[in-house]
């Protein structure tokens, strides 16, 4: 007896349009909102005294960073508040970093004239503003249009959704490429960065999908959310 092919064994195939009907089902889905952390008290302590330390060093910190590559773990400082052992201890509690679901919500997804709507609700309720136009590869945000960034394949399973993953990013970062000396002046800071993510977890079969936004006035944080998800 042969075994049937379903959605969750098929794997992507490059063309965006085409995986991006294979990973939003029309219909409502049940999502998994994987927006908390596993974390142990150890981890948490160590975490709150860096967290604490960075705070009082913060321009040391900004210049400290310009010397590490993008993808890079920060190098050891006396400066980040750990002994060095404390800072090795904690790395490996990073390494082993789960997502893990706080909840459940419906989505319902429907395709019309070439564009994917989403509906949903409470924690969820930001979905409502998304689109995926799949004739123009954009994603909008309300007004905002977020453009196609790049293709993923994790992998490593050594990641916080403990899978390897492939899939795509659609990124809207304005100013673009913001320095370390932009980061100083917090108070004339203005900056907005929207992204998109959306792949199928190789573990699991299931759609990986998170929304972010960011945007900062004069230094203040007017917008700031993550919408991680599952199913």
């Amino acid at each position: 007896m042969q075994a049937q092919t379903t959605i969750s064994d098929q794997k992507l195939t490059g063309d965006i349009k085409k995986d991006l009907v294979r990973l939003l089902p029309i219909g409502t889905v049940k999502a998994d909102i994987i927006d908390g952390v596993q974390q142990n008290p150890r981890q948490m302590e160590l975490t709150k005294k860096l967290q604490s330390s960075i705070a009082q060093n913060y321009e040391w910190f900004v210049d400290y960073m310009k010397a590490v590559p993008q993808g890079e773990k920060i190098p050891y400082h006396i400066k980040l508040g750990l002994t060095k052992d404390e800072y090795m201890e904690l790395m490996g509690f990073m390494d082993n970093i789960e997502m893990v679901s706080t909840g459940t919500e419906n989505i319902s997804i429907q395709i019309k004239n070439d564009v994917i709507y989403f509906k949903s609700q409470n924690k969820l309720s930001k979905l409502d503003s998304l689109t995926i136009d799949l004739k123009s590869n954009m994603v909008s945000f309300g007004k905002i249009k977020i453009p196609f960034a790049d293709k993923l394949n994790i992998t490593s399973d050594k990641n916080a959704l403990k899978s390897k993953w492939m899939g795509y990013s659609w990124v809207l970062e304005e100013p673009k490429d913001l320095d370390a000396n932009a980061m100083k002046d917090l108070n004339s800071l203005k900056m907005r960065q929207y992204k998109f993510t959306i792949g199928k977890l190789e573990k699991t079969g299931k759609t990986y999908m998170s929304l972010k936004g960011r945007e900062i006035e004069n230094g203040a944080k007017t917008i700031d959310f993550e919408l991680p998800i599952q199913f």
